[in-house]
């Protein structure tokens, strides 16, 4: 997997760092699969009312795509950023693999069914 041009140590990481991070290796995994993968440009506020983070295509195939750092796992938002996304077609989430089961726990709960959730 290609390394982030994120140089600072973890402990240094701001908020911003870390979500970039998420998105780059995000990215990249969607892109050794085969797709093209477009920024999605909102605020941090259209994020929270259900936007994606980014969009990978792939001939006529669409998938939102949503990220998710550690902090947002168990969000209230997050159940309504993932129901809308999963509105509007297919959807897949992004984490941080330890949290991988936490965030299925959360999806069986909450009653969403349909996402595929990725760890990287």
């Amino acid at each position: 997997m290609a390394q982030s041009s994120v140089s600072v140590s973890d402990a240094r990481w701001t908020p911003e760092d870390r979500r970039r991070e998420a998105l780059d290796r995000s990215r990249a995994l969607l892109q050794r699969e085969g797709f093209t993968v477009s920024w999605v440009l909102t605020a941090p506020s259209s994020r929270a009312n259900g936007s994606p983070d980014l969009l990978a295509a792939d001939g006529s195939r669409l998938i939102r795509i949503v990220v998710l750092l550690n902090g947002e796992i168990d969000d209230n938002r997050t159940r309504s950023r993932i129901r809308s996304a999963l509105r509007q077609g297919e959807t897949r989430v992004y984490v941080p693999w330890p949290l991988r089961w936490r965030l299925l726990s959360n999806l069986e709960r909450w009653q969403l069914h349909g996402p595929s959730v990725v760890g990287w």
